[in-house]
């Protein structure tokens, strides 16, 4: 039951590029199988079993290391172990003996040889390699990330001014549409209180024109109706003057007997006067109707003046002459008992009556 620990001297060993290295190996063994250990061992001592075991180990190791690298090996030192023990155990097993710890104590170079040390220095040179490699990367890599955040907060800072200013020229755009608003209301009011103000002119002006327009209306209606009726006193004077004017002459006819055939003459100064008074009568009644018409007389003479002939004038022409020759005829006819001239007497007094 006693447990030998044996650490055998420096093993030599070579990778599979035949690269020398040496390794130290510390093994504990016990004697499980006494009876098996006697009868294939010479002796059953320490010395022995420590021959043995160190040729065992010797031999699993080079078998293990000829298979891989150095770097190998020393990258993956807990499974070399394993391998190592594994083989050393089957070994010793047959041997009565059983390995219960097995530990790879170091890899180093062996005398004459830096094999390790130069893969330690280019392990080292590696490593620092990569770690310059990495700590440039890791910086380029911060130094990117700080340009991406200086970056990112620049835009971000852009972002925010753009913001800001597109704000800024919101708001200038809301005051201004207001302020615009506010001048078309202003503009508008004013519009609306100017077309009022027109309109109320506008009324004002209607109002006063119709009002002079009727004034001077009904100015010249009184005007047109003190003329019509200025005209039809005239015409009444004129009517008037004219009967009277018929029967002086009828009278001054009726005594100038003498003369022959008057009746005749007569009628044509009826006819003469008849269409003097009604040219006379019609004119008055067309101006008495026009109330635009404004008719002043010259001189203070009556508006019929001109159109009707003096009498006296009349009377002194031939045709008043001829016409009283014919007048005395008929008045000899009428002092005789001519029924005729009786009868044309008192129509043309009748006549002289109506016109």
């Amino acid at each position: 039951m006693f447990v030998l620990d044996i650490e055998p001297p420096l093993i030599k060993l070579h990778d599979m590029d035949k690269l020398p290295f040496g390794v130290e190996i510390s093994v504990k063994v016990q004697v499980t199988d006494p009876q098996m250990a006697a009868s294939r061992l010479t002796r059953i001592d320490h010395s022995t079993i420590s021959k043995v075991v160190e040729d065992t180990v010797m031999s699993a190791s080079r078998s293990i290391a000829m298979e891989r690298t150095i770097l190998d090996i020393m990258k993956e030192r807990e499974e070399i172990e394993k391998a190592i023990y594994t083989m050393v155990s089957d070994a010793l097993n047959k041997l009565g003996l059983s390995p219960i710890i097995f530990d790879i104590k170091n890899i180093r170079d062996i005398e004459g040889s830096d094999v390790i040390a130069s893969l330690e220095r280019v392990k080292i040179a590696e490593l620092r390699k990569n770690a310059r490699i990495s700590e440039a990367k890791h910086n380029s890599e911060a130094t990117i990330i700080e340009v991406e955040k200086r970056k990112d907060s620049l835009v971000k800072a852009e972002n925010m001014k753009q913001e800001e200013e597109h704000a800024r020229l919101n708001r200038e755009k809301m005051v201004a549409e207001e302020n615009l608003s506010v001048e078309f209301q202003r503009l508008e009011i004013i519009g609306q209180n100017e077309q009022r103000n027109a309109e109320i002119e506008k009324e004002k002006k209607m109002t006063l024109a119709e009002a002079e327009a009727e004034a001077v209306r009904l100015k010249a209606k009184a005007e047109a109706d003190a003329i019509r009726m200025k005209l039809e006193a005239e015409a009444e004077g004129i009517r008037l003057k004219g009967l009277a004017e018929a029967e002086a002459i009828f009278k001054k006819a009726e005594a100038m007997r003498e003369y022959n055939d008057v009746s005749s003459n007569l009628k044509a100064i009826e006819i003469l006067a008849n269409a003097q008074i009604e040219s006379s009568t019609q004119v008055a009644k067309a101006i008495g109707a026009n109330n635009k018409i404004i008719y002043l007389p010259m001189n203070g003479e009556g508006i019929f003046s001109g159109f009707i002939p003096k009498m006296d004038a009349l009377l002194q022409s031939n045709i008043v002459q001829e016409g009283l020759s014919e007048v005395i005829e008929n008045l000899k006819g009428i002092k005789s008992g001519d029924k005729k001239s009786k009868t044309t007497k008192n129509k043309f007094i009748e006549d002289r009556k109506s016109n």
